[in-house]
């Protein structure tokens, strides 16, 4: 049960790395920056880039409504750009099964396991999902806990307040959807941070691909670069909630 625990660890790491990757390189540009197209005329315009639809549909809330276990997972990073490359450590890493019908969980932070590790990656400190995340699930259904989640981080509660990133789908295939709105989650990063300019800052999520005929989120995530003196930082936050089988205890959706 414990070398199960430990490679399903691994492999949310490998994966959120790959994400943060991404992340870094996607998701730092400023909000603000157009596309430019001619108009066949010979002059230039700017490329209209908001468009309000519904993403995220109410019958992917109900998913979350209908489902009773999940794993959420909430990971924040710095990332400080040297001459030698980038140097990154993880601020948090917090792992937990939810079981809302038993109103149970099973929360781990990974935070010390990971700056500990020589390859292997140990288990990590239990603690209390409310001491984990700032929330009770208590009494909640899974969208009412989900939407909970993005209010304590910051992220905008307008879901389709948002642009899609043509940009990133071309170059890497996801489907990010970019908040045309300033959303908390910047300041909730740059906390107690001494900042003397913010470079770029991106606040978005990806879609996954269409499973029942609904489309989940399957992460929220969020970074914002900036210079300290002569160091340029950049503060990441990656926060997602999977739906998990109630029967066999497997991943059915990303959410």
């Amino acid at each position: 049960m414990k070398n199960n625990s430990i490679f399903m660890m691994f492999l949310v790491v490998l994966a959120i790395t790959v994400v943060f990757a991404l992340i870094v390189r996607v998701c730092v540009i400023d909000k603000h920056v157009k596309d430019e197209v001619t108009d066949g005329k010979g002059s230039v315009q700017p490329a209209i880039l908001k468009e309000k639809v519904e993403v995220i549909s109410d019958d992917a809330w109900k998913e979350y409504e209908n489902a009773d276990k999940f794993v959420v997972e909430l990971v924040e990073r710095t990332t400080i750009e040297t001459e030698r490359g980038f140097e990154t450590e993880y601020d948090r890493y917090i792992v937990s099964d939810v079981d809302l019908k038993n109103q149970t969980d099973d929360t781990k932070d990974y935070h010390d396991a990971l700056l500990e590790s020589d390859g292997e990656i140990d288990e990590g400190v239990k603690l209390s999902f409310k001491d984990a995340f700032g929330i009770s699930y208590a009494g909640k259904n899974g969208r009412e806990l989900y939407e909970s989640l993005l209010k304590q981080y910051g992220f905008g509660e307008d879901f389709n307040d948002v642009t899609f990133d043509e940009d990133t789908n071309k170059l890497t295939g996801q489907n990010l959807y970019v908040f045309n709105e300033k959303n908390d989650v910047t300041d909730y990063l740059l906390e107690g941070e001494v900042v003397d300019e913010i470079v770029e800052s991106k606040v978005c999520y990806q879609l996954g691909d269409e499973t029942g005929g609904v489309r989940l989120p399957e992460y929220f995530s969020a970074s914002v670069r900036y210079k300290a003196g002569d160091q340029v930082i950049t503060k990441s936050l990656y926060l997602s909630v999977l739906i998990m089988d109630s029967k066999e205890g497997e991943e059915v959706v990303d959410a």
